[in-house]
């Protein structure tokens, strides 16, 4: 599906049958009426419980300093996590988020990876109902691809090359859409 063509209104489905990255933010900061604010993460494989990233709030940059006009590129995450990741069957990621004093009846997460012009995998959660005025933790549970070793190869050889669209929809409405680039390449 060509991204010419974004329709007024996203929806789940649309975002589902993108075959591509986004090249741009589908939903402007403004659209966030729910006031979703993203409180920390943390990554853990989930054969050996090892926690592999940890990103408590201080952490991550408080979206009250952005606004619509800034620069998209703050808003772009990009995470290094060296070759190994590549041989994780599942992995764990707690999110951590509040809300604002409305309620969400329903939030559903969908979430797109891509490389080279091609989805290598795609998670869609939901959450039900939120209480408003409530800090939460999600836990997504991912089975990540069966790389080939050629095709493990030709990612760890393309830093950034793999992206990722996340999408946090409430009340069926887009409210927030985050992009993200991964390395896989050795770390230093």
């Amino acid at each position: 599906m060509a991204e010419s063509a974004i329709p007024d209104e996203i929806t789940p489905d649309y975002v589902r049958q993108l075959t591509a990255p986004t090249n741009q933010f589908l939903c402007r900061l403004s659209d966030n009426w729910a006031k979703m604010a993203f409180k920390g993460f943390r990554i853990r494989d989930m054969i050996s419980n090892i926690t592999l990233v940890d990103v408590p709030i201080d952490e991550i940059e408080n979206d009250q300093t952005l606004n619509d006009e800034d620069d998209p590129s703050k808003r772009l995450i990009k995470y290094h996590f060296g070759p190994d990741f590549l041989h994780l069957q599942t992995v764990g990621l707690t999110m951590m988020f509040g809300i604002g004093p409305q309620p969400i009846q329903n939030l559903e997460m969908v979430e797109r990876h891509y490389f080279r012009g091609r989805v290598i995998q795609e998670f869609s959660f939901k959450f039900g109902f939120v209480i408003p005025n409530s800090t939460n933790e999600w836990e997504f549970v991912y089975d990540l691809p069966d790389f080939t070793p050629e095709e493990m190869q030709e990612i760890i050889n393309a830093p950034w090359e793999v992206k990722s669209d996340s999408f946090y929809f409430a009340e069926g409405r887009l409210i927030v859409h985050n992009r993200a680039e991964y390395n896989y390449a050795p770390l230093e």
